[in-house]
């Protein structure tokens, strides 16, 4: 379902799903981008995500739909690129 489907249709508008953890009573995923973040979010997560999801695990399974959250850069990364002065 996560691959098959739901994947497709969130890249396709600049976002991204993860299958993070899967147990008989619970399921796991993780938004990215626009999918967790974009101005159209709340609705993506209600009307498509969620149904879907419930839909394939059934009613007695929890479902966590998670906010990937971008890394932020650090300082002690000797590879980030540092702000001109």
């Amino acid at each position: 379902m996560v691959e098959d489907v739901l994947r497709p249709l969130l890249r396709a508008d600049g976002g991204d799903i993860e299958l993070v953890e899967v147990t008989n009573k619970r399921v796991v995923v993780r938004l990215h981008g626009e999918a967790a973040f974009g101005s159209g979010a709340p609705h993506v997560r209600a009307r498509v995500v969620e149904p879907a999801l419930r839909k394939a695990a059934g009613k007695g399974v929890e479902l966590v739909i998670e906010k990937a959250v971008p890394k932020a850069m650090r300082r002690s990364d000797p590879g980030a690129k540092r702000p001109e002065a």
